[in-house]
């Protein structure tokens, strides 16, 4: 008895606890057994995932222990199906490797949120936030060079930096803005060369750049546009708590209403749908806006898990069934009474033959395996459900917040330094002069 109780309680620290443990290595040794005998009668390329079943499985095992690993394992037998890719962009996302669809054991851990979230990943994702077009005020302010006729001159030019800019080398033209910056006399063009190197370091996608920029102007003509500046590029770099700390700070109109906006829509990246609406309502701006003010989440469409799991545990398959996941629901199905009529085939004989009573063991605990495997997997496909419908949601926001002005307005900068008459040039006046 006391060898008993010490070999249950031996099975489920190893069953429960991501370590090395007997059950993985024995584990990895069926995997070995299955990938060195099974798998080359299967044919080449069979799996439709990277990495492929038996490298799931056993990195599953390896991280989260033997029995939560071997459930996550079965149920990826099970998804992996001739209808697998009509899941792909939807529940399955990121780039094709080798003919297959990528999905890590971190994505199926039924009491995690999901790695790879596409709608929290923002980079410079529109004209309208990372920075202003070529036919924006602020670009046409100065005279622009023809591209036969722009050779770089000698010394700090604006107009040679917005040639650059409009011509979409970015790089070089935050570098020019900079000399300029570092080379005028006049407070208020300094400041705007300083922000226009931050818009070309932000639509360049150098957001470290982008950000010194815009935090090393600390004069008070552009102070709010470089806190406004800083919150756009965190929110570009999907930093979106650090973006709503640097939009708070923000209070000056015209800019406070632009930034308010921007925190909104972070919130609504992070899929606090109802928090976002709230701070929305509390702007008078256009129509968009009011529009994303009823936008509180309420109206999504979601699956329970904890139903999914009941019906997949009455009905195989049918918590997929009911998450949206038909075919993984069939396969589901299929492989767990298949199994199971096995193993009932075998024990119906089991009085007639010899030596049966291993083959029902083996059929049995695969067939309970799967079972449990079909239950798992049915509470992750409601999880993703509700994720892919969030996702939607987020994007109906997104085309949204593109129509709102959330770009800033230099030109106020610029009223008080006069053009060089005949040329159309603005007056450069150097601090050594």
């Amino acid at each position: 008895m006391l060898v008993r109780t010490a070999l249950l309680v031996f099975w489920l620290a190893g069953a429960c606890v991501a370590r090395y443990d007997p059950l993985s290595v024995c584990g990895d040794w069926m995997i070995g057994g299955y990938k060195l005998v099974l798998s080359p009668l299967q044919g080449q390329n069979l799996c439709n995932f990277s990495p492929t079943c038996s490298q799931f499985t056993k990195a599953a095992i390896r991280t989260q222990g033997f029995l939560p690993g071997v459930l996550i394992g079965a149920d990826r037998l099970m998804r992996c199906n001739t209808f697998a890719w009509s899941y792909y962009d939807t529940y399955y996302t990121g780039p094709v490797i080798d003919g297959r669809m990528p999905d890590r054991v971190e994505n199926h851990i039924a009491w995690r949120s999901r790695t790879d979230e596409p709608g929290l990943v923002v980079a410079a994702q529109s004209e309208r936030l990372g920075t202003r077009s070529e036919t924006s005020d602020v670009s046409v302010m100065s005279r622009r060079l023809p591209a036969s006729t722009a050779p770089a001159p000698p010394g700090p030019s604006l107009s040679f930096a917005d040639f650059l800019y409009s011509s979409g080398e970015y790089s070089q033209a935050a570098a020019e803005y900079l000399r300029v910056r570092f080379t005028v006399g006049s407070p208020m063009l300094s400041g705007y060369a300083g922000l226009m190197a931050g818009e070309s370091y932000l639509r360049a996608e150098d957001f470290s750049g982008a950000r010194r920029a815009f935090m090393d102007l600390r004069t008070t003509p552009v102070l709010e546009f470089s806190r406004y500046g800083v919150g756009r590029t965190l929110f570009a770099e999907a930093e979106y708590p650090e973006a709503r700390a640097a939009l708070d700070s923000v209070v000056s109109a015209p800019l406070a209403q632009q930034a308010r906006a921007l925190a909104g829509w972070t919130l609504f990246k992070q899929h606090r749908f109802a928090d976002g609406a709230s701070v929305l309502s509390t702007l008078q701006s256009a129509l968009p806006a009011q529009h994303l003010a009823t936008m509180d989440g309420r109206d999504i469409r979601r699956r329970s898990r904890l139903a999914s799991s009941l019906l997949s545990a009455i009905v195989p398959g049918a918590g997929q069934l009911y998450s949206g996941r038909a075919g993984d629901g069939a396969y589901s199905f299929l492989t767990v009474v298949g199994t199971g009529l096995v193993t009932w085939w075998y024990a119906a004989d089991l009085p007639h033959r010899d030596r049966t009573g291993v083959k029902v063991s083996i059929f049995g605990v695969i067939t309970a395996l799967f079972y449990a495997g079909n239950v798992y997997g049915a509470n992750v496909a409601a999880r993703d459900y509700n994720l892919f419908q969030e996702r939607r949601y987020v994007q109906r926001a997104d085309s949204l917040f593109n129509l709102l002005p959330l770009e800033p307005d230099y030109r106020s900068l610029l009223d008080s330094v006069s053009p060089v008459p005949d040329t159309g040039k603005w007056k450069v006046e150097s601090g050594n002069d």
